[in-house]
């Protein structure tokens, strides 16, 4: 079964707050839902998604492998919408349908979107569609850039003495983490270059991320931040990106800490594996080339954060 949104209440209570994730998704289920579609709501949660599909009139299948889905079932009671929604505690790939569907929304997307592990429960949403079936989303885009991160500390406590103790041989194992942060559009030192792009059903296990990242401006270096766009429909997009305030923030790869100036470029490649228990791992590793400067390389794997266990 997926790990998949195996997480507690207070996340789902975040993910509830999160007013860009709310409204995109509302605004994209009103546009696309109409009476008397069957919609599958794939990954729950607390509901609501699977609620406004209700509102809209459609019949829905509301799938969730967590017990989570024991509050789904009351505040959907709780509104009025409990006979037309149908709660399914399962993993979907384990799950046939009496009849396929017009519809898949599903909001099982992590950090920088590959980081909940869950591209293998996407990639079997077909079986579930009716032909002409869709997907909500329908796509994903993957980017990233350069950035300075002034008020980050996960590497810089390191370096300070901890209890009187010297505790930067900690920082090696500290580099090997991939963290999730939130940027602003000011903190990008390069323009965000997309790295790649794909239909949610052809969601990756595996890819290597290239980019060329030309410097704008004179900054410290300190990390190449990632997010994600997922379009929802063709009208609606909900992006991560810099400067959005939604619970996914972006993902920082850290680098050495390095001055930059215009005319630097940062040449990183990402790479992303997972194994057969469906654990992922991140890879990156480049250079930061400055002419007439000496360049500066970097190599790090989450798989080493603690000397060789992920």
């Amino acid at each position: 079964m997926s790990r998949g949104h195996f997480i507690g209440l207070n996340h789902h209570r975040r993910m509830l707050a999160d007013r860009e994730r709310m409204e995109a998704y509302e605004a994209a289920i009103t546009q696309s839902v109409r009476p008397g579609m069957r919609v599958l709501d794939l990954g729950t949660g607390t509901g609501v998604l699977a609620m406004w599909a209700a509102k809209a009139g459609a019949e829905v299948v509301a799938v969730e492998p967590h017990a989570v889905i024991e509050v789904a079932k009351r505040v959907a009671a709780d509104n009025g919408l409990a006979d037309r929604i149908r709660f399914v505690r399962a993993d979907s790939r384990e799950l046939t349908l009496e009849q396929p569907v017009d519809l898949v929304v599903t909001e099982c997307m992590g950090n920088f979107f590959v980081t909940d592990e869950m591209q293998p429960v996407l990639r079997d949403l077909p079986r579930h569609l009716a032909p002409g079936g869709k997907t909500l989303p329908l796509g994903i885009s993957l980017h990233v850039a350069g950035a300075t991160l002034p008020m980050w500390n996960e590497l810089a406590f390191w370096q300070e003495p901890v209890g009187g103790f010297d505790y930067t041989g900690a920082l090696d194992f500290a580099r090997q983490s991939a963290y999730v942060v939130g940027t602003e559009p000011e903190l990008l030192v390069t323009a965000p270059s997309e790295v790649a792009r794909f239909d949610l059903v052809e969601s990756p296990d595996t890819f290597s991320l290239r980019a060329e990242l030309e410097v704008l401006h004179t900054r410290t270096l300190h990390a190449v931040i990632g997010w994600f766009d997922a379009q929802l429909t063709a009208d609606v997009t909900l992006s991560t990106r810099p400067g959005t305030r939604t619970h996914w923030g972006q993902t920082a790869f850290s680098v050495p800490s390095t001055p930059v100036v215009p005319g630097d470029v940062i040449e990183v490649e990402i790479e992303l594996v997972m194994d057969a228990d469906l654990k992922s791992r991140w890879a990156w590793r480049g250079v930061i080339r400055r002419p007439g400067r000496e360049d500066v390389a970097f190599e790090a794997d989450t798989a080493m954060r603690f000397g060789g266990v992920a």
